[in-house]
Order: structure tokens, then C-alpha cells, then sequence
């Protein structure tokens, strides 16, 4: 999760414009849903997100943003992601995962098939 929060990071600065991202929970589900299979419990998913975020929290890169009653989740990626997961680690990983993705079209699985 913290590899896709600095990716959406990295995009955002390319864009220019306001200086913090912003992020609702909704959204980082979404991240994170490319790479679930298709069919997956959205209950349970969303459950492992709330408490990956509230891990990611803690550690200090997501911060929660106050709203007001009934309003979604806000949160903010903070900058010292890009210490933490730099721009190298991020391609390196991008790597990583365009061989998985070709290993998979090889064995005949579709992403988010498995």
C-alpha cells in the first residue's frame, strides 16, 4: 500500500497545483482493488484497508484529516513518503510487477483472475 500511496504521490506532483494530496478511503480501496480477485468479499477488503491505513497512520505517512459528521474518511499522504519509498525503490518495484503481470498473461491467468 505504501509503494501505491507514493506512486499516486509521484502523480500528483507531476500534475502540479495544490501542494498536499488528499485521499478518501474509498479511494485508496480502489488503489488496492486491482489487485484482488475478481469476486473478492468488498466487506473483508475493505476491512484490511481501514486497518492497513490505521497501521500507516501510526508510522507516520497518512494523516487523517478532520470532517465534519457523516462525511467520508479524508486523509493526507505526507511528504516523507518519498524518504521512506524513493523514486528508485518505485521503479524497481514497477518492475517488478510489469514480469509478474507478463508471467501471468503467459500461465493463461487474467489479472484479478487468481
Amino acid at each position: 500500500m505504501l509503494a501505491l500511496l507514493r506512486k499516486k504521490l509521484a502523480e500528483f506532483d507531476a500534475k502540479g497545483g495544490e501542494t498536499r494530496l488528499i485521499l478518501s478511503g474509498e479511494e485508496i480501496v480502489e488503489l488496492i482493488r486491482i489487485f484482488v480477485p475478481a469476486g473478492s468479499n468488498e466487506a473483508k477488503l475493505v476491512d484490511q484497508v481501514d486497518t492497513n491505513i490505521k497501521k500507516i497512520i501510526d508510522l507516520g505517512f497518512l494523516r487523517q484529516i478532520k470532517t465534519s459528521a457523516g462525511r467520508q474518511n479524508l486523509y493526507e499522504v505526507r511528504r516523507i513518503l518519498k524518504a521512506f519509498v524513493d523514486a528508485q525503490w518505485l521503479s524497481d518495484f514497477d518492475g517488478q510487477l510489469a514480469q509478474y503481470q507478463v508471467k501471468l498473461t503467459e500461465s493463461g491467468v487474467e489479472a484479478g483472475d487468481e
